[in-house]
Formats: structure tokens, C-alpha cells, sequence
């Protein structure tokens, strides 16, 4: 894949190499088991290997030659690929791989490597990839030194954009840190390895060991927290890469920079200003927000994030705070209490009277826009007492007044701009959920869950038919 081992968790002798329980067995293969330079595999195609660009715990990544090379062809490979191969085909070594593989012919995205070919069901398994000669982010961090400002915003609008790919289509990757971070050889990156990514839910004892690397871990996988794994999960690595890139600090070399929950701390790293003093408070801002130790004050979604960092490379106006989330936790508890009484719905009521639920509620006035057309706003409302208006360029859809139903879900799980205006007629409260919240809460209450599906089901059939004659 790259001079280093970039999507097998990198070297042995990596200190950033996975976190893996002493208890669970290894599974590499000796040496002589595994296959050498000029070695022929064969998939869908022949395969000649080369050089080893790097070995993991699982197996080894080499430079190799498509033999069947024709260009006439657009099924065939490139000349130059990287080919991973497994150790040994034995326990958690065939599962990460054809997990890997799973997720990665899922993922269509120019920052995610393509997979052209693989075999697992011969004496070798492998997989063959898209091949990054320029390497990681890791290789090139001891000799760049201070990096430019705008380098990092391209890191950021690049995983981001690879990771928002990820979780739209459930999956977290778990393990970004700079060794899976490639150079695609014109200034932009490519996120790898997805041999850990797991659905966006993750329930205890599903996963065998503690995922993600050293120094780049959230503090939810520091502490082995799987009922608190999200899309969150993934934006505090992302957010310690660019912190590391920013400062030039190897994060797996310096785990003595990150901070623990003890009650004291805010972030799990330094402020940047702390190292770097020419970078913006805007780029300080961003990064900052992804290292909140307290999962809830992340943002909520990559799109939020990706809303932001398009909006700096575009030179327009970003507001940190939408209007309904502005609104959250502003409202007091006998006023929540006195709603509660007045709902109809006994699940609503059960929801809404479960403890934590309380800083999700919102009150909005009279004639108060709650989202507006053409808006980045990843966040969805649970409607609970009042009418909404909902209206595009100017004209009135509908008016949604059901208590329990839900507003703006597409936009927040589909990353999204706003494809209406809601505005309040007369006092509305709503429970404000983004991205991420709102996948908690929907896998938490599959009866609600089913009414949201439902519900878009009802909207879709009342969408005019095409009319193949006129194309639309």
C-alpha cells in the first residue's frame, strides 16, 4: 500500500499499533509460510509480488504486478497494486480480513482505497488494492515539520469526507490515526484500513478486544465503553490526526499528552495554541471540538464537521450554533414536567420521562423559523405539542401538528442540506436530536424506530408518480 504499513495497523514495533487484549491470541503465521518476492497469486487475475511494504499482526502488504494487465480492458487492475495477504487464514486473521474487504466494496469514494481483486478461499488469502507510493501520513509527519495551515484544513475536509461516506452507510472506522492516513501524491488523503469498522452500534461483547491505536483512541475506547461507540467515535481520531499533524507530535510517542476523564478536563489533548501560535482560532476551534471528552459536546455528525470546514475553504459564513440548537437545554424542569403531563402518547411519555432525556428539549416561539430551506442544519425534531408549517420556495406544504412524529430525519441521516422550511405556528416543543443522537435514539426505541419508518413510507407514496414522457 505504501513504504509503511499503512492498513495493517502498522509495524510490530510501532508503539501507534492497534490495542489488542493479551488474551486474545495471535495469529501470525512464521515467516516461511508466507509468500515472498516472486510469488504469483492468482484471483480474478495473476498477481507477481515484489517488495513488502509493511507487516502487521495479521499478515503483510506487498508491492506487486498485475500480469493480465490489458488497458483495454476496464475490469483489469492498474500494473501497480498493493496486495495484502493474510498470515494465516485461521480465527480473527480471516475475520478482519473479509471485513476489511466487506467494507471496503461498500465504500465508493476517491478518499477511500479501491479494491480491484482478492481470494479468500485458496491456501493464500488476499485482497488487492489501489497502491499510495507517496505513504502515510505517519512516514512523512518527522520530516515535514511545521505544516501550513491549509494542509491540515485539506486533512480535515479529506477523512471527513471518506468518513461521511463510512457512516452513511453504518459503519465506524475505529482505528484513524496517521499510519492509515495515505498520500495520494497531490497534496490531498486517502483514510485506509477498515479491517476493525463495525456497525454504528455496538454492543458489549460483540468485539473481541479493544479497537483503535494508542494515542488515537477515544476515551470511550480507552475504557472499553462499546455501548458508547458512535459516529462520534471516529471524529475524536480524526480530530487527534490533525491535532498531530498541526503540532508534529506523533501521538502513539506521546501518550503522556492525552488527558483522562477525571473530572477536571475538558479536552483529551492540549489546546493547539499550546504548540502551535500561527495557526487560526477557526482551525484551533474545529479540531478542538472533535477532542471533547464528554462524547455529547462532539459534534454530531461529520456532516456538521465537513459543513464547517467547506464553509472556511469557500471563504462563507459558518454560525457554530443553529438556532435549535441554541434552544436546547434553556428551557426549565417544571416546564418539561407540565408538558410531559399534557402528551397523549404513553410511549412518548415513557421516553420523554427516562433520565437524561431532559437536554433535548425545546421550546419555539410563535412564527420562529426552526430550520430553514437550503440550511446545513444535521439535526432532526421530534415534534411534541404545537403545528409546524412546512414550506419550499415560499409555498406551504403541509402542516405537521401530530404529536410524536418526526421532522427533518432525512436531511440529518442522508447528510443533507435542508430541503424545507419549518417554521412554528404558534408555541412549539420539539425534541432536538442530531446525527448521532438520533441513531441512539432510534436504535434504543424500535417501536419509534418503526413509526419514523412508516411514516417516510407515507411521504414517499404521496410523491407524484414519474412521468416517463416527460423525464421527471
Amino acid at each position: 500500500m505504501d513504504s509503511a504499513p499503512t492498513d495493517l495497523h502498522s509495524e510490530q514495533t510501532d508503539p501507534g499499533s492497534p490495542v489488542t487484549d493479551p488474551a486474545v491470541p495471535q495469529v501470525e503465521s512464521p515467516a516461511s509460510e508466507t509468500p515472498g518476492f516472486g510469488t504469483e497469486l492468482r484471483g480474478h487475475f495473476r498477481y507477481k509480488l515484489y517488495r513488502k511494504l509493511g507487516r502487521g499482526a495479521f499478515g503483510s502488504v506487498f508491492l506487486a504486478r498485475c500480469l493480465d494487465r490489458d488497458p483495454r480492458r476496464d475490469d483489469c487492475p492498474p500494473e501497480s497494486v498493493a496486495l495484502k495477504i493474510l498470515g494465516s487464514r485461521r480465527g480473527k486473521a480471516s475475520e478482519l480480513l473479509k471485513r476489511e474487504l466487506s467494507a471496503m466494496l461498500a465504500l465508493e469514494h476517491d478518499r477511500i482505497p479501491k479494491v480491484y481483486d482478492w481470494n479468500l478461499e485458496g491456501d493464500t488469502s488476499f485482497v488487492v488494492m489501489e497502491n499510495f507510493p507517496s505513504g502515510s501520513l505517519r512516514d512523512v509527519m518527522p520530516l515535514q515539520g511545521a505544516v501550513e495551515e491549509e494542509a491540515i484544513w485539506r486533512l480535515l475536509a479529506d477523512l471527513l469526507s471518506a468518513l461521511d461516506v463510512a457512516h452513511r452507510a453504518s459503519l465506524l472506522h475505529l482505528d484513524i490515526k496517521p499510519a492509515n492516513v495515505l498520500l495520494d501524491g497531490n497534496g490531498g488523503y486517502v483514510l485506509t484500513d477498515f479491517g476493525v469498522s463495525q456497525a454504528s452500534r455496538i454492543e458489549r461483547g460483540l468485539l473481541p478486544f479493544s479497537v483503535g491505536s494508542r494515542g488515537y483512541q477515544a476515551p470511550e475506547q480507552r475504557q472499553e465503553r462499546f455501548d458508547r461507540y458512535d459516529l462520534r467515535t471516529d471524529l475524536w481520531s480524526v480530530g487527534a490526526t490533525a491535532w498531530a499533524m498541526a503540532t508534529g507530535l506523533n501521538l502513539a510517542e506521546r501518550c503522556d499528552l492525552v488527558r483522562e476523564d477525571d473530572g477536571n478536563a475538558i479536552y483529551g489533548l492540549p489546546p493547539l495554541s499550546d504548540f502551535r501560535l500561527n495557526l487560526s482560532p477557526e482551525l484551533e476551534e474545529v479540531i478542538m471540538s472533535l477532542l471533547h471528552l464528554d462524547p455529547a459536546l462532539r459534534p454530531g455528525s461529520v456532516a456538521e464537521v465537513l459543513a464547517r470546514v467547506q464553509a472556511k475553504g469557500s471563504g462563507a459564513d459558518w454560525g457554530a450554533d443553529t438556532l435549535a440548537a441554541a434552544h436546547r437545554s434553556n428551557v426549565s424542569d417544571s416546564d418539561i414536567d407540565d408538558l410531559i403531563e399534557r402528551l397523549v402518547d404513553p410511549l412518548l411519555i415513557a421516553i420523554c420521562r427516562r433520565r437524561g432525556f431532559r437536554g433535548y428539549f425545546v421550546k419555539f416561539e410563535d412564527g420562529e423559523v426552526m430550520c430553514a430551506e437550503g440550511e446545513k442544519s444535521y439535526y432532526a425534531l421530534l415534534l411534541l405539542q404545537g403545528s409546524v408549517v412546512v414550506s419550499r420556495n415560499g409555498k406551504e406544504l403541509t402542516r405537521v401538528s401530530r404529536e410524536g412524529s418526526f421532522l427533518g430525519e432525512v436531511a440529518t441521516l442522508a447528510s443533507i442540506p435542508r430541503t424545507a422550511t419549518m417554521k412554528a405556528a404558534g408555541e412549539v416543543w420539539a425534541c432536538v436530536l442530531n446525527a448521532a443522537e438520533l441513531e441512539r435514539f432510534l436504535t434504543c426505541n424500535p417501536a419509534m424506530a418503526l413509526r419514523v419508518i412508516r411514516y417516510m413510507a407515507y411521504r414517499l407514496s404521496k410523491i407524484p408518480p414519474i412521468d416517463e414522457k416527460r423525464g421527471d
